[in-house]
C-alpha cells in the first residue's frame, strides 16, 4: 500500500532526527539546529511524487530524499551569511550563523553536503541505479555552487534576463533538476532522466522568480525570512528587470508549460503537489 504524503513526511522527519542524533561537536550542533527546524520538505516530497507516478518502492526513496535535504539546507546556511546574503532569519528563526557564529555556520554548511554524500552512499538501489544517483546528484550539487558564484558575481552588477535565468537554472533549478531524475532513474527508465532533470531545472526557475515576487511584496511573517532584501543588497533578479507584473506573466507562463509536460509524462503526483504549492 502507497504512502500518504502525511505519512512519508512524518517517517521523513524520523529518519532525518536519527541522521542527526548525536552531535559532538559544536558544528554538529549546528547542522542539527538547521536541519530540524522545520520546513516545507518540497525537495523530498519531489522526489516521492516523482517516485510515486513511477511506481519505485519507498525503500528506494529515503536516501536521495535525505541527502537532497541535507545539501538544500547547507546551501541556505552558506546563503545566509553576512559574506552573501546577510540574512538574520530562515524559516522563521535565527539563522544558522546568528546563534552559532559565522566560523562554525561555515563548518556546518560544509559538514552538509558531506553528509549528504555519505547518506547516498547507504543507497540499497542496484549499482547502476546507484551509480546513476550519484552522477546526477553530484552534477547538480557543483551546478548549485555555480549558481551561487554567478550570484555574487552578479549582485551590483547588470546582466541581462538571459544570464539572470542561466543563474537561476544553476543555483535554484539544478536540485530540483536532480529530485525529477530520481524517478526515473530508480524506476530503471534511465532514457527519461535527461528528460526529467530538464523539466526540474524549468520548475526551479519558475520557483526562483515566485520566490523573487514573494521577496518584493510577500509577507516575511508568512515567508519566515525578511523581505525585500534583492533590492537592499542590489541582486540581480527578474523581477528587478521586468517589473513585477510583467514577472508575474512570465512565472505563470512556465508554469503552465511545466504542469502541461507532466500531464504528457502522467506525472499525476508531481503535479498535485505543484498545483497545492501555488495554493499556499
Amino acid at each position: 500500500m502507497r504512502k500518504t504524503e502525511t505519512e512519508f513526511l512524518k517517517e521523513f522527519e524520523e529518519l532525518l532526527q536519527k541522521e542527526m542524533k548525536e552531535a559532538c561537536c559544536r558544528a554538529e550542533q549546528a547542522m542539527t539546529y538547521s536541519v530540524l527546524t522545520p520546513g516545507k520538505r518540497l525537495r523530498p516530497l519531489l522526489i516521492w511524487s516523482t517516485c510515486d507516478d513511477l511506481n519505485v518502492p519507498v525503500e528506494l526513496v529515503w536516501h536521495p530524499a535525505l541527502a537532497v535535504e541535507l545539501f538544500h539546507t547547507a546551501s541556505l546556511i552558506h546563503d545566509d551569511l553576512p559574506q552573501i546574503d546577510d540574512s538574520p532569519l530562515r524559516r522563521g528563526k535565527p539563522s544558522c550563523h546568528v546563534v552559532f557564529g559565522n566560523d562554525t555556520a561555515i563548518l556546518a554548511g560544509d559538514g552538509l553536503m558531506l553528509k549528504a554524500f555519505c547518506v547516498l552512499s547507504d543507497s540499497p538501489a542496484e549499482p547502476k541505479k546507484k551509480e546513476m544517483l550519484f552522477r546526477y546528484f553530484s552534477r547538480s550539487t557543483y551546478r548549485v555552487l555555480v549558481g551561487e558564484a554567478l550570484d555574487v558575481e552578479y549582485t551590483g552588477a547588470s546582466p541581462n534576463l538571459g544570464e539572470v535565468l542561466r543563474m537561476y537554472a544553476e543555483k535554484t533549478g539544478a536540485l530540483f533538476s536532480f529530485c525529477f531524475a530520481t524517478g526515473p532513474i530508480l524506476a530503471g527508465e534511465f532514457g527519461l532522466a535527461e528528460k526529467f532533470s530538464k523539466l526540474g531545472e524549468a520548475f526551479g526557475i519558475w520557483f526562483q522568480v515566485q520566490d523573487d515576487i514573494k521577496d518584493a511584496c510577500g509577507d516575511e511573517s508568512k515567508l519566515g525570512k525578511p523581505v525585500g532584501r534583492d533590492v537592499a543588497l542590489g541582486k540581480p533578479t527578474v523581477v528587478k528587470i521586468l517589473g513585477l507584473e510583467q514577472s508575474k506573466t512570465f512565472a505563470d507562463k512556465l508554469l503552465k508549460s511545466v504542469v502541461h509536460q507532466l500531464e504528457g509524462l502522467k506525472l499525476i503526483s508531481v503535479r498535485r503537489l505543484l498545483e497545492d504549492l501555488v495554493k499556499r
